[in-house]
């Protein structure tokens, strides 16, 4: 029986615009690789059917991404598994955990089975399983845009640490439904992605001159403390911007000594976490096979 651990990083986004809604809201931001990860460990069953356990309590077996990602394959190839999460990535940050676990199952059973030759179209898949996904599979630093189906990969030139800050998760469906409500006839698109983009190609400090995020101002509804922690990171010398829907704000930094001294000076503040960017989306290793 093949068994494999995976380790899949979380992402940032470096900007998030709206542009527009049909069904689903469609985006156009830029996301990276963060040094946060999930480890998930992936396992074959002898039967169809998929079971899904966590570290944390108060995550649902079933309705979950790891195990929607497992039964949109099993849809197709039959197969059954088992599957163990560690969760690295803060819950509720808008760091793309789920989206991260539903990435790590497709790409282990794509490992185990090949998926593609067995009929099985991963990135309409991922993209099946939600909007971050197709990304996660790869990670690194890229401009998506639509639902995820669009994805311009950047090389990242350059090196960013950043401080996190959270007191309380956001819902990602109440933090779209409040910005609807606060923009309910005009796209609202705070962030010059295109610049941003031409930035990072450069490699440009510059880059982060043109980092935000549409959803700052629903999630800052939704809790109050987002904006309390955008102001103290900026306070500190951060460049801040909310992560996802929220309810992480990251600062910011290109210089590492700059870094370490706003750390040194905000770890006590409640969700403290640090990171950097990260080269890759997923780490695999085999255990079985």
């Amino acid at each position: 029986m093949k068994k494999l651990r995976l380790n899949v990083f979380g992402k940032a986004n470096l900007s998030l615009n709206i542009t527009g809604k049909n069904v689903l809201h469609t985006l156009d931001s830029v996301m990276m690789s963060v040094d946060a990860f999930d480890t998930v460990t992936v396992e074959e069953r002898r039967d169809d059917k998929i079971e899904v356990s966590f570290d944390k309590a108060g995550i649902d077996s079933v309705k979950n991404t790891a195990y929607k990602a497992a039964a949109a394959v099993r849809e197709v190839i039959g197969c059954g598994v088992k599957i163990e999460i560690e969760k690295g990535i803060p819950v509720g940050a808008g760091l793309g955990g789920s989206s991260a676990d539903g990435a790590a199952v497709i790409r282990a059973l794509d490992l185990f089975y090949g998926l593609s030759a067995r009929g099985v179209d991963i990135r309409k898949t991922a993209l099946s399983v939600g909007s971050d996904v197709p990304f996660m599979l790869t990670g690194g630093l890229a401009r998506v845009t639509g639902t995820g189906e669009e994805m311009l990969f950047i090389e990242n030139k350059l090196k960013l640490f950043a401080i996190g800050l959270m007191h309380e998760p956001v819902s990602t469906t109440e933090a779209y439904a409040t910005f609807d409500k606060l923009h309910p006839t005009t796209e609202f698109s705070p962030t010059n992605t295109e610049k941003l983009t031409e930035l990072l190609l450069d490699g440009d400090n510059n880059a982060l001159k043109y980092i935000d995020n549409a959803l700052y101002e629903a999630a800052a509804v939704l809790a109050p403390s987002v904006k309390v922690n955008f102001d103290k990171l900026k306070a500190a010398g951060a460049i801040p911007c909310m992560t996802g829907s929220g309810g992480m704000v990251l600062g910011y930094f290109t210089d590492i000594e700059s870094f370490a001294r706003a750390a040194q000076s905000l770890k006590h503040e409640k969700g403290f976490r640090v990171f950097s960017s990260a080269p890759t989306g997923i780490l695999h290793e085999w255990i079985e096979r």
